[in-house]
């Protein structure tokens, strides 16, 4: 793989790793969305 391709993939990582952290420390189920939200502005703009 490219290396734009590992970054995306790390990146992901990262964020769902991050969603699951919050979600699980804070029981914020409801509001963790959000994070996904952004993520997926980030890569609407990063294309």
């Amino acid at each position: 793989m490219d290396k734009k391709k590992i970054m995306n993939w790390v990146i992901a990582i990262i964020v769902a790793t991050l969603y699951l952290t919050v979600s699980i420390i804070f029981k914020a189920w409801a509001y963790s969305w959000i994070i996904w939200g952004v993520y997926a502005i980030y890569r609407f703009i990063a294309k």
